[in-house]
């Protein structure tokens, strides 16, 4: 995991991982993240990079808007596709599956970008989201020496387990178990090439694996850009757009 720019000695409070409470292992990671004021005076969000899944890959643009809502476009064959989400309602066209109008999200679609519009992440001002958030432990974790948090999301029930190195208290992987088609299947995801963005250090890569066995399905993402607090980012752009009915309807 690269280091970030911004670091601090781990737990000071506490002095060693074994007695870290909490309150301590977050205090830690908002400390290093550039300190719970800056993360939260975040407005707005604009990142740019590449998708990759197999031997396909599409340049994307998510963009984020406090509070709760995300906006992602990626192009693919020339289509470009789109997935949001406004604080209530999770829509899409993705128009290489043959669908050119806006559509709501499945279940399990809406569960993901639930997710993906917390930019925060989901331990900035966790109680007053509603998620539950437990430290459980630490873990080795392929040599990493990582604090394990348990979250379990208000708005799905969703556990997860984020893991958080006890050097810098940065979150490197979160791993848990996700109702996709029906089929309940391990998830997983790597966090890395954290960077200093405005004061802030932010993730600029991210790996997430579906299923298990030798050979999940992946799915990585490379953020080349991040800009925080754009002005031009606006609450109707996230918005389901409202479609004519058919003719004869």
């Amino acid at each position: 995991m690269k280091k970030p720019v911004l670091a601090v000695t781990a737990l000071l409070l506490s002095g060693t991982a074994m007695s870290a409470d909490l309150d301590e292992v977050l205090s830690c990671n908002f400390e290093t993240m550039g300190g719970i004021d800056n993360i939260k005076s975040v407005e707005s969000a604009r990142m740019t990079g590449t998708m990759t899944m197999g031997p396909m890959q599409a340049p994307f643009t998510i963009e984020f808007l406090q509070p709760n809502n995300v906006r992602m476009e990626f192009e693919i064959q020339g289509m470009v596709a789109v997935q949001a989400y406004d604080g209530e309602t999770g829509w899409a066209v993705m128009p290489f599956m043959g669908k050119t109008t806006p559509e709501k999200m499945a279940d399990d679609e809406l569960k993901s970008i639930q997710e993906m519009a917390e930019w925060e992440g989901p331990l900035v001002d966790w109680k007053e989201k509603g998620h539950t958030v437990e430290l459980i432990g630490t873990e080795d974790i392929e040599g990493t020496e990582a604090y394990a948090i348990k979250v379990v999301r208000a708005d799905s029930g969703d556990a997860s387990t984020y893991y958080l190195d006890t050097e810098y208290c940065l979150a490197f992987l979160s791993k848990g178990v996700r109702d996709i088609q029906g089929n309940e299947m391990a998830f997983s995801q790597s966090i890395g090439d954290y960077k200093e963005v405005d004061g802030i250090i932010v993730a600029h890569s991210m790996i997430a694996s579906i299923g298990d066995g030798p050979t999940p399905m992946q799915q990585a993402i490379t953020i080349e850009k991040t800009e925080l607090n754009v002005s031009d980012i606006s609450a109707d752009r996230f918005a389901m757009p409202a479609t004519e009915a058919p003719a004869g309807e």
